[in-house]
């Protein structure tokens, strides 16, 4: 029987989707008859492609069995395949995996007649042991922990699987060239090196799909590095939840990262409270110059309620290590937390631009299935989309209002403060005539919505304004006593910008 593993990936992303590799490995591993590499193939779509078009593809390859991982991002194109698939192979087994679909299998299978059966949690043994069932006999099934399946017009679930105690039992994609690192398609390559994550976050439900945290042997990953880093990818992301919460453990990797590399970049998520001057070193050495740090917020009653741990002064020291190293990071901030009002985002912002960040963000919340905030929403008055990505509209403390805003103040920090052109004069503002970059910010929202030609070229548009928006702002504050020494270094500012990304 042949077997198709597949995913739709996002068009920022990378398409090389390691999960649909890993399935792969541990079911050749298994080694029953009749199934080879050639039997098992792998396909990823773009999200922009045509959903017809990659369901005629799937049929051509004409799989008995076929595989999707679930994300938030895909759930719902996925679903709308399955019905496509069924539709002109009503023989072909359909299964779901993934951590969209995991905390969903009952509701999923009650919903969707299309989908045969859905591997909770951990995939890698339990889909070989399905696929085993499927190709010799159904019946089997009820003895594969972690799986839920339709049978007649019931839905079986089995006992919750145990989580593979040693990863080194998963095969590598890399070492056992199930990836094919020679592919010039290939630009951004993902390894873990870890699974699980010692913090116990309300709103997330990665430390659900994996309760402990295990690592890949270090050899193993010393020699996926050496092979991977011979291939001079553009960036290696290193997905473990937090790279820095073993700090031996990170400070060997990032050891190994620059022995073995040639050209490539690293990409990690760290906690800054955990970085101290050897870490900020070798995170430089080992050129991570894309650094997710997740704050998510610094009101202690939202941390309180969400389980998460937060040392301010830590967090301001791991930052300033990691300016002096010159390194390129976001740190994220959620809207719509429990307890999380407007002004607490705002009073965020002008503690976190003290600290002269790379880049600060503010994301949309996604009020995930299978967490404990889920399951707490009505409590906090947090009301969300049904639908996948399941994003909060408002909470007990942000109005719809308020959310309508947060938009407005992401463009207004992109602009103001990520684009580089402003950020000077906005310290300026701060510092000389002492102004709160928050109240900067919500002028600028003031002024911006006030512009009613928006060509293709906005952002170089809004550029031009710049000097009208800094005249603007200080007449409000009555402070145009700054605004000749202001505007003169702005001036220079937009001069030195349009010649470095124009020519001149």
């Amino acid at each position: 029987m042949k077997i198709l593993l597949s995913s739709i990936c996002l068009e920022t992303g990378t398409d090389l989707q390691l999960a649909l590799y890993y399935l792969k490995g541990y079911l050749l591993k298994r080694r029953f008859p009749g199934l080879s590499a050639a039997h098992v193939a792998i396909r990823v779509f773009n999200e922009r492609a045509s959903l017809p078009a990659v369901a005629r593809t799937i049929l051509e390859y004409k799989p008995g069995i076929v595989g999707f991982s679930c994300y938030l991002w895909n759930i719902a194109a996925i679903l709308k395949l399955c019905r496509l698939l069924k539709r002109r192979a009503p023989q072909m087994k359909i299964v779901l995996g993934g951590p969209e679909a995991s905390p969903r299998a009952r509701e999923i299978l009650e919903r969707e007649k299309t989908v045969d059966a859905v591997v909770r949690g951990e995939g890698e043994a339990a889909f070989a042991e399905l696929v085993e069932a499927f190709c010799r006999d159904e019946r089997a099934l009820v003895q594969v922990q972690g799986i839920s399946f339709r049978r007649g017009a019931g839905i079986i679930s089995t006992p919750d699987r145990r989580t593979i105690v040693s990863l080194g039992a998963i095969p590598s994609p890399y070492l056992s060239g199930l990836v094919d690192l020679k592919d010039r398609n290939i630009i951004d390559v993902p390894l873990e090196t870890t699974r699980g994550c010692a913090l116990r976050c309300g709103y997330c439900y990665y430390h659900k799909n994996f309760p402990a945290v295990r690592h890949f042997p270090l050899r193993r990953v010393e020699r996926e590095l050496k092979l991977i880093l011979s291939r001079q990818p553009r960036e290696v992301y290193v997905m473990d939840a937090t790279f820095n919460a073993d700090r031996r453990r990170a400070m060997t990797i990032l050891e190994l990262f620059r022995k073995y590399n040639r050209s490539s970049t690293l990409h990690v998520e760290l906690m800054a409270e955990l970085v101290d001057e050897p870490m900020a070193r070798a995170l430089a050495r080992a050129r991570a110059l894309n650094i997710e740090i997740g704050l998510q917020s610094v009101n202690p009653r939202t941390l309180k309620a969400l389980h998460r741990p937060f040392n301010k002064e830590r967090f301001a020291g791991g930052i300033e290590l990691l300016n002096a190293h010159k390194l390129i990071y976001e740190i994220q901030l959620i809207d719509a937390l429990p307890y999380q009002t407007y002004a607490h985002l705002m009073e965020a912002l002008d503690w976190l631009y003290a600290l002269h960040p790379a880049r600060v963000v503010i994301l949309r919340l996604a009020v995930l299935a299978g967490t404990a905030l889920r399951q707490q929403a009505a409590a906090f008055g947090i009301e969300h989309s049904a639908q996948a990505p399941y994003y909060a509209r408002k909470s007990r403390v942000m109005s719809a209002a308020d959310m309508q805003k947060l938009e407005r103040l992401r463009f207004a920090m992109e602009r103001l403060y990520d684009s580089q052109v402003f950020q000077k004069t906005l310290y300026a503002l701060k510092d000389a005539a002492g102004l709160k970059i928050s109240s900067v910010l919500e002028s600028w929202i003031t002024w911006e919505s006030r512009i009613r030609r928006r060509g293709f070229d906005y952002p170089l548009q809004l550029n031009r304004k710049l000097p009208e928006f800094l005249e603007f702002l200080l007449r409000r504050q009555n402070k145009m006593r700054f605004f000749e020494p202001l505007v003169t270094g702005l001036r220079r500012e937009l001069a030195e910008y349009r010649k470095l990304y124009s020519g001149g």
